[in-house]
């Protein structure tokens, strides 16, 4: 929403605003003159709720340890009661405060009807805002599905869609985590209220399988939304963009859910998701470049024809879009908190500041990250090179939003792309 690293933009995790003072997509096209719209689960707080959008239809989130869809937001929450949902709504919660719920590590059927769940309701109001439209007003829409997700649970016919039995356990289910960072055991002994060292292969496909479900569930709320568009005869001006904010564990090393503040991991499998952008009258193309969400930011803004402010740390991936390559880059960052990880085609670094351990590995002969490489002696210099290039990155990164300077906005950037001079003769 910003094109902004969270350490930049202040919000670093999912209980944390950021700063006043950033810009979002939103604030952007909004000042730009577009209907600007959020709908579903969106993670920005009121403040920037607001400042972002005209309008909003907001779930809140499932929070799958809640016994009380009161946790929900106010729009979804009335809607349920006016039209007669709301008791399955308080069944579907009745179900997280039962021992079968976690022992079945948050997998079951939940009984709102697909036409009123989560994800049915945000693509009805995205098809309802469409259809509003009006040609002489450009639009901005942010749809928040809030599924895939913790609880494992959707409605029928979702639920039972994909067999368990069907389900492809990863290969690293049962792989060992010795070596690797104490952070990793203790999340599968009881990270998020679960031990995970009680999965085993029945539970964890029943539990994909309902993920499944859920994806199939989104997949249709995303051929409805465009769908609407084509009937609104807005294809040939609408640029469409589909991502996702993480992936899951889903079985990886025998854990489920998501690395989550106190138990920092930066496996693929949660970092890698989709990304694809349709960009009217230009022909379809696969890219395996290395890029970020970042780099949604200043794509979006590039395809309105609106500039890109220099704060704006993502590349845009507008020349790809029209025959072009992305930005090159070497490596990705990411983070969570203080942990921070550099990726590049084959070889990934996890560091862990103020502590002796941290992560290395081979992505081109170990994929699934299960042999941690950080401390042996024969990979000691590729480990410090790769901590030197994340300590540039990071010193690269460092930007205020509004600094000011005489010597244009961006100065700060400036600064650390020129080389050093050398001492006068």
């Amino acid at each position: 929403m910003t094109g902004r690293y969270p350490h930049e933009n202040g919000s670093i995790s999912n209980h944390t605003a950021m700063a006043s003072n950033e810009q979002t997509l939103g604030e952007t096209f909004r000042a730009a003159g577009y209907r600007s719209i959020g709908l579903g689960k969106l993670h920005l707080f009121d403040e920037k709720e607001q400042s972002s959008f005209d309008e909003t239809q907001l779930t809140g989130g499932q929070q799958s340890d809640a016994t009380s869809p009161d946790v929900l937001h106010e729009d979804y929450k009335s809607w349920l009661k006016r039209h007669g949902h709301w008791p399955a709504a308080q069944a579907a919660y009745a179900i997280h405060a039962t021992d079968e719920y976690w022992q079945a590590f948050q997998a079951n059927t939940n009984p709102i009807p697909a036409e009123a769940f989560f994800d049915s309701w945000v693509g009805d109001r995205a098809v309802e805002a469409i259809e509003q439209q009006t040609p002489d007003q450009p639009f901005f829409m942010f749809v928040g599905l809030p599924n895939p997700h913790t609880p494992f649970d959707c409605p029928e016919p979702y639920a039972s869609m994909y067999d368990p039995v069907d389900m492809p356990v990863p290969e690293t289910f049962g792989a060992s985590l010795d070596g690797k960072p104490p952070q990793h055991a203790a999340f599968r002994r009881g990270g998020r209220q679960v031990n995970y060292e009680n999965l085993d292969e029945p539970r964890l496909r029943q539990a994909m399988a309902y993920y499944y479900g859920a994806v199939t569930l989104v997949d249709d709320q995303v051929g409805k939304i465009v769908a609407a568009v084509e009937r609104q005869g807005m294809q040939s001006n609408t640029v469409i963009a589909f991502c996702s904010d993480h992936g899951e564990l889903l079985g990886h090393l025998g854990m489920l859910t998501k690395s989550i503040d106190k138990y920092p991991m930066l496996y693929d499998v949660g970092l890698h998701v989709p990304l694809i952008v349709s960009k009217p009258g230009e022909d379809p193309a696969v890219h395996d470049d290395l890029v970020e969400l970042l780099d949604l930011c200043p794509t979006l803004l590039e395809c309105a024809n609106l500039p890109v402010a220099p704060e704006i740390q993502g590349h845009s991936l507008e020349p790809a879009l029209t025959g072009g390559k992305p930005h090159h880059r070497d490596y990705v960052f990411s983070e969570s908190g203080g942990v921070k990880m550099l990726r590049g085609r084959r070889w990934k670094l996890v560091h862990y500041p103020s502590q002796p351990y941290g992560e290395l590995y081979d992505l081109q002969t170990d994929p699934g990250e299960v042999d941690n490489l950080y401390d042996l002696p024969e990979h000691r210099d590729r480990r410090q090179e790769m901590t030197r290039i994340l300590l540039d990155r990071l010193i690269h990164t460092e930007a205020a939003r509004h600094g000011v300077s005489l010597r244009g906005p961006a100065f700060w950037r400036t600064q650390r792309a020129l080389p050093f001079e050398d001492a006068p003769k």
